[in-house]
């Protein structure tokens, strides 16, 4: 029914690939530009997809309509089995939080709430994420503290400490904790590693990777390093993929 918090059940969404896409064509305006125009893309199940492009791509724009942030103008956007285009914004904010965790560009930590309460956000915003949580760690203190050691954020009272407080590569790593909470089956990472140095950065990949394989999780990684590109399954060019920005250079060469 309208306004309800599930969707209705596919036969069996658990056998559909994480994301696909078909005939989509996006623009942040109604008269405004085409930004983003892609004819098919498939994404399994399990997968760890590198998303390269340069700036002005659409690599933002794509991730958010993967997590229902934005809705596409025409085509189809299905997501773990869900046609994200039909449904109403309260149902796809209720869908990413039970399902989709994000990584932020810009991080979107509240500044007055500490360490540990951010990290614990999704369980209060999520029962399904909850109830993963108690399962795994027991509590959701105890599995936000597990995340935040594993990055290296969990000594000298860092937990209890206002995110206000943190350097910017503090602040991505507690967004990638938060992220991870509640093992969520799509995880969608934004530029994440661009303010860490080489050490954790490292540290930082093989968490990801490893939360993923341990939950079955999907992992869509942008980034422009491209040196990160052969750790994953397989690399997007969105420069190739995305017609809109194809069909722009086109034309710029053309009239050159």
């Amino acid at each position: 029914m309208p306004g309800s918090r599930t969707f209705n059940p596919d036969s069996d969404t658990r056998l559909q690939p994480a994301v696909e896409i078909r005939d989509l064509a996006f623009r942040w305006t109604e008269s405004g530009p085409l930004v983003l125009q892609l004819d098919h893309l498939r994404i399994e199940r399990g997968e760890r997809v590198f998303v390269a492009g340069p700036s002005g791509s659409g690599k933002t724009t794509l991730l958010n309509l993967m997590a229902g942030v934005a809705v596409p103008g025409q085509g189809s956007l299905r997501v773990l089995g869900r046609s994200l285009e039909t449904v109403s914004g309260a149902q796809r904010d209720h869908f990413r939080a039970d399902h989709i965790g994000y990584i932020f560009q810009m991080f979107n930590l509240i500044p007055y709430l500490s360490v540990l309460e951010n990290v614990q956000l999704p369980c209060h915003f999520s029962r399904v994420r909850h109830a993963r949580v108690r399962r795994h760690s027991g509590t959701p203190t105890a599995e936000a503290l597990r995340l935040l050691s594993q990055l290296d954020m969990a000594a000298d009272g860092c937990p209890d400490r206002p995110a206000s407080t943190l350097s910017v590569g503090q602040q991505q790593r507690v967004a990638a904790a938060r992220a991870l909470m509640g093992a969520p089956e799509l995880l969608i990472a934004d530029e994440p590693t661009s303010s860490l140095d080489a050490d954790r950065r490292a540290a930082f990949i093989q968490l990801l990777f490893q939360e993923c394989a341990d939950s079955g999780s999907t992992l869509v990684f942008v980034s422009h390093d491209t040196a990160l590109a052969s750790l994953f399954d397989r690399t997007l060019s969105l420069a190739a993929l995305n017609r809109a920005t194809s069909d722009r250079n086109t034309s710029a060469q053309s009239g050159s």
